[in-house]
């Protein structure tokens, strides 16, 4: 596209479309800025607060809109947290970019190893090459023995079970699936060690201020390790870490590390949890089949995206829109915008459906769990012990919000500080076992 091809005033050097200051101080403070105060490893209570009494995503929406229309739907060359950064807006650049080789948009982007560096070492989301490759290997193995769902299952409906009846908070049904977490992950001896979740709880608070309080993660990390490695030493039967030893991983896949990063991965789901019976409690009559369930729970998580954008980062020199950009150029897919994009029909209504029907699985503007190579290798795991810890709440009781959620569904919803209450059934809903549809093949 050339120059003049974009709307007046918008800037290209014949390549990538560039930001004006105007529009790169606009993103920074109704997007970047916002993220930093939300949490950008994890949501802080108060900053989460307050950016949903803003609006801010409201705000940001604007800004995205006005550079669709700007620059002709393009990606744009912006100013980011960490430097010069495409922002991603076109689908086949979505597409491009997490369909891409590791060798080239690396997971481990500048933001991942100065928020997580000392913690993430060694894990799978942040190799490449080689190690990348037998660390996936060892991934697949062990997250996709679906022998040990059933069990998880189980562990999910146990621990679902002590939140009913009475009033659901976020902190509840956190401390509640960090236990069913621990327990399919580590085993029964790991239930109660509430201390493990609470050391990555910190760790995860300190990776929020990007590397200015390393020292203090690494102190958080030496521990964390150090409680993994106890549990990992029992290599209890029925669990995740009881897998390991039959394995028998080289040293270059650092298992402990993978196990140890799990749990981490364990923390997508409460907010989905939050969000999905706040959507079942403001639009009742729905199936409570399994396939629906879970479609409700990706639904939330579509809606009020837990992480807001994806993030890569350029490790050789590439070709893009014409000109070449750089190794250590940051790519950023700003996924909770995309995922209620104008362009999208059912952007900001209740829409299970399409996680059933297969449009979800087509459109690159949605992926909670992001897609292709970097896609999260639990998914289905995490998917499958979410749908059975919701099943086994709503078998027991039905979730009413005080004000339920309106149509269209606002952009912003305060998850960390939402109450529903369980209302007794006064018979046991039916579970039914129909086979939820099979998601795209995950890998992160």
């Amino acid at each position: 596209m050339t120059e003049g091809l974009l709307r007046d005033g918008a800037r290209s050097t014949g390549g990538l479309p560039r930001a004006t200051a105007r529009e790169n101080l606009a993103l920074a403070t109704t997007f970047f800025l916002p993220s930093l105060a939300r949490g950008t490893i994890t949501s802080s209570p108060r900053g989460h607060a307050l950016t949903t009494r803003l609006d801010t995503m409201a705000r940001a929406q604007r800004v995205l809109s006005g550079l669709r229309e700007r620059y002709g739907g393009r990606s744009v060359l912006v100013r980011g947290v960490s430097g010069p950064t495409v922002l991603v807006l076109e689908r086949a650049d979505i597409e491009r970019v997490l369909t891409g080789s590791d060798e080239v948009f690396t997971l481990a982007s500048r933001e991942k190893l100065s928020g997580l560096g000392p913690f993430l070492d060694g894990t799978l989301l942040l190799s490449r090459g080689g190690p990348r490759i037998s660390r996936s290997a060892f991934a697949t193995s062990v997250l996709g023995v679906s022998e040990l769902y059933e069990g998880f299952a189980r562990v999910a409906a146990e621990e679902a079970a002590t939140l009913v009846p009475g009033v659901l908070t976020y902190s509840a049904v956190n401390d509640c699936w960090n236990r069913v977490a621990r327990r399919c992950l580590y085993g029964e001896g790991a239930r109660d060690d509430t201390e493990l979740s609470e050391v990555l709880a910190g760790l995860r608070r300190a990776g929020n201020w990007l590397g200015v309080r390393r020292g203090r993660q690494a102190r958080l990390s030496a521990r964390y390790d150090a409680l993994i490695a106890g549990h990992l030493s029992r290599a209890e039967p029925g669990s995740l870490a009881g897998l390991i030893p039959s394995l028998a991983p080289g040293a270059e896949v650092c298992p402990a590390r993978q196990a140890a990063f799990w749990l981490m991965g364990f923390t997508v789901p409460p907010p989905g949890l939050m969000q999905a019976l706040a959507l079942l409690a403001s639009f009742p009559g729905g199936s409570l089949s399994p396939s629906y369930v879970r479609a409700c729970l990706l639904e939330g998580l579509r809606l009020w995206a837990p992480v807001p954008a994806l993030m890569r980062t350029i490790t050789s020199e590439v070709t893009w829109g014409g000109e070449t950009l750089p190794a250590g150029t940051g790519v950023l897919i700003p996924l909770i915008l995309h995922a209620r994009s104008p362009q999208l029909p059912y952007a900001d209504r209740f829409a299970p459906e399409i996680w059933m029907d297969g449009t979800a699985e087509a459109e690159w503007l949605l992926g909670p769990f992001s897609r292709g190579p970097g896609q999260c290798k639990g998914m289905n795991l995490a998917l499958h012990v979410g749908t059975a810890f919701l099943e086994a709440l709503l078998a027991l009781a039905r979730p009413v919000l005080e004000r339920p959620l309106g149509d269209p569904l606002p952009l912003m919803l305060d998850t960390m500080h939402l109450r529903l209450t369980m209302e007794p059934r006064l018979t046991r809903e039916p579970r039914l076992t129909e086979e939820p549809p099979r998601l795209a093949e995950e890998s992160r």
